[in-house]
């Protein structure tokens, strides 16, 4: 990872300065466990995809550090929701918010993360506002819908249009972010279409071979749905393809290089 963030190191220190000096701004009684939940071992994927994308979109805009905060935070938010919902005990080889202190505090530490995801889009622009909000609501409803097919073994399309509601949203929230800083590529967005899908499709997949957290909810995945793991990492492969395709028709930079290369590292098989 440190080749591919190379390009951006000083972009990601500003980032990493900004969003400590905002969290440890809170008062409550659980800011030590929020703060080593935000900032021990982080994988800040989509932070990275949007100094990256600004890079080759040559945007040099204080706002782009804004979207990554937005975008990290409201992500932050969703794993703590997401960890309710699902009654997990562990992430990260942690003790989650909800197993530690039960689904009401826990509730209210991610609504805290979502109240400074809004706080920091009031510092924004109206434009980016409605976008976050657009995007937001839809990965709500994704996870809403979800219950429809609880338990069920639902078909490849349904399952395609889970995944983009539930996880592409916020991943295409900050790149059409970035697009209202400067000139949209149709190309960009694609790649962060397809990276994103895949992304989803690797996490069920290792959750399939692991614990197996998401059948026990009764949420079957690409996994069940194939009825092969097999099968499911050559889709991961042949989207992963369609991204790189993609790239290859942006103007070649050392930013392209770092997008291939995560595209390549968080897909692999």
């Amino acid at each position: 990872m440190n080749r591919i963030i190379f390009p951006i190191k000083k972009e990601l220190e500003i980032f990493e300065k900004d969003l400590k000096e905002i969290i440890l701004l809170q008062d409550n009684f659980l800011m030590s466990d929020l703060e080593k939940f935000i900032f021990n071992n982080p994988k800040r994927l989509r932070p990275i995809l949007i100094f990256l994308s600004a890079k080759i979109l040559k945007i040099d805009n204080a706002l782009t550090n804004k979207i990554a905060i937005i975008t990290e935070l409201i992500h932050s938010a969703s794993l703590i929701h997401d960890d309710i919902i699902d009654e997990e005990a562990l992430r990260r080889n942690h003790p989650t918010f909800f197993k530690k202190y039960g689904s009401k505090l826990a509730v209210l530490e991610g609504d805290l993360l979502l109240a400074l995801a809004l706080e920091e889009l009031g510092k924004t622009s109206l434009d980016i506002t409605k976008i976050f909000a657009s995007k937001i609501k839809k990965t709500i409803q994704g996870e809403i819908n979800q219950n429809e097919n609880l338990n069920k073994i639902t078909n490849i399309e349904t399952y395609f249009k889970k995944t983009n509601a539930k996880t592409a949203n916020l991943f295409i929230a900050g790149i059409e972010a970035l697009f209202t800083l400067g000139k949209k590529n149709e190309n960009l967005l694609s790649f962060i279409e397809n990276f994103a899908l895949g992304f989803q499709i690797k996490n069920d997949i290792d959750d399939f071979k692991s614990n197996k957290s998401d059948i026990k909810n009764g949420n079957y995945t690409l996994p069940m749905i194939y009825s092969s793991i097999e099968k499911s990492i050559e889709k991961v492969e042949e989207i992963k393809n369609i991204a790189l395709e993609e790239l290859n028709k942006i103007e070649n930079s050392i930013y392209k290089d770092s997008l291939i290369e995560l595209a390549n590292y968080t897909l692999r098989s």
